[in-house]
């Protein structure tokens, strides 16, 4: 496993859904009756992989930051307005403190992170068939955006990464995609992050935010597969504070890359975008 700084904002996972499917343990027995339910939903078998790989990412992240297994980690989606079994993942069972966990997929690449405040993640694939495009995503954007994408030199790349760093925002907030439209992201530099320098903006969270927080650090994500552009949001204060400057060394998130992960050691072995969690 690829070892990260000791105290850390989050712990993130990127990897393409067949990476994952071939790990120890990861298959459908790691869900819960519901998401079971959810899985036999699934249209196609691309769908139902990517549905299998991020719920168990998000399992092996949540044990990562409780010490236990992934396979003692139960994942529960409840809507807080209707009582539906959709919505924000969050973990109810299993070892320890229970982190805050998110994930998502889109066409073989899944994505997941934990942490112990609100967490938010997103991906996409930069080159993918019938990815939507400005005009589809125009009302999701403000007119600062909107207006950077259209002058950026890679158009295309620029709409991708401001969507995911609203979305990831967004799941942490917990206010859904209708806020997407009233987060501006357009301060922050079009292009993506060093892996050692990563944007670390501040971001007041849209009306409906979930919580005591209203203040979120932004991570582009650098360690992921080729073609793969990530997010990861975190909160970091709660309304009316300052947040207190910290490290990069001691606040940024920690990559767990499936190919790097030492299994034995963490696994016992027996949307536009396909999810919004």
């Amino acid at each position: 496993m690829r070892k990260g700084p000791a105290v850390t904002a989050a712990t993130v996972a990127v990897a393409d859904t067949r990476e994952v499917l071939a790990m120890p343990g990861a298959g459908p027995s790691v869900l819960t009756p519901a998401e079971a339910l959810r899985l036999a939903a699934a249209r196609t078998d691309g769908a139902r992989a990517d549905f299998v790989a991020a719920r168990f990412l998000a399992r092996l992240c949540a044990a990562d930051r409780n010490g236990g297994s992934p396979r003692d980690v139960v994942l529960e989606q409840r809507c807080p307005d209707c009582g539906g079994r959709h919505g924000r993942p969050r973990v109810v069972g299993g070892p320890g403190t229970a982190p805050e966990v998110s994930l998502s997929y889109a066409d073989g690449v899944v994505a997941a992170a934990a942490a112990d405040r609100p967490v938010g993640v997103d991906v996409e694939r930069l080159h993918r068939d019938r990815a939507p495009g400005l005009r589809t995503l125009r009302r999701f954007l403000t007119a600062g955006e909107a207006d950077r994408i259209r002058r950026s030199r890679t158009p295309r790349e620029a709409l991708l990464r401001t969507w995911v760093r609203k979305e990831a925002v967004v799941k942490a907030t917990g206010a859904g995609l209708p806020a997407m439209a009233l987060l501006d992201l357009s301060h922050l530099p079009p292009g993506p992050a060093g892996p050692d320098r990563p944007h670390r903006a501040g971001v007041r969270a849209p009306r409906g935010s979930r919580g005591s927080y209203d203040l979120y650090d932004l991570y582009d994500l650098a360690d992921v597969p080729s073609g793969v552009i990530a997010a990861v949001a975190v909160a970091v204060a709660a309304p009316g504070s300052t947040a207190a400057p910290r490290s990069p060394a001691a606040s940024g998130p920690r990559s767990l890359r499936s190919l790097d992960l030492d299994l034995e050691e963490t696994i016992d072995t027996p949307s536009y975008q396909g999810d919004t969690s």
